[in-house]
């Protein structure tokens, strides 16, 4: 161990008897399952890691950084997960909703729904599916 090392893990053990902090139950459980997930992450390897998960990885986060989130991820119930999902998806949908009102700001909504299903479907499902507004032509 560093001398670096030893020295902060001195500080930390002092500051550990010294501590007189009392934990909410709910932030010690988010805590420990934090570092249960660094703890996993520490142990996988990038040979670990399946090469289309390292191409998914956005370029901000490092390959560790992912490890963990995926650990926190596996570790989230089901409901949770869902919960999570739906709440991107409506984002996702206001998001696109938005971009398309700013590209088209005299489009009115059936327009801004039928260019939202273009968006979502492909310009030739969403012209079997929906009718064509006159000004979306």
């Amino acid at each position: 161990m560093s001398a670096v090392a030893r020295y902060l893990a001195e500080i930390g053990r002092r500051g550990g008897i010294r501590s007189r902090r009392v934990l909410d139950s709910d932030v010690a459980r988010r805590m420990v399952a934090i570092r249960e997930a660094r703890r996993v992450a520490r142990g996988v390897s990038l040979r670990d890691v399946p090469a289309a998960r390292l191409g998914g990885t956005p370029a901000d986060t490092s390959p560790s950084v992912q490890a963990i989130q995926d650990a926190l991820w596996l570790r989230t119930d089901p409901a949770a997960k869902l919960s999570t999902v739906a709440r991107l998806s409506r984002m996702v949908d206001r998001l696109s909703i938005h971009g398309l009102r700013q590209r088209h700001p005299a489009a009115d909504e059936e327009t801004i729904r039928y260019r939202r299903a273009e968006l979502r479907l492909g310009r030739e499902l969403a012209a079997r599916v929906y009718p064509i507004p006159r000004d979306a032509g």
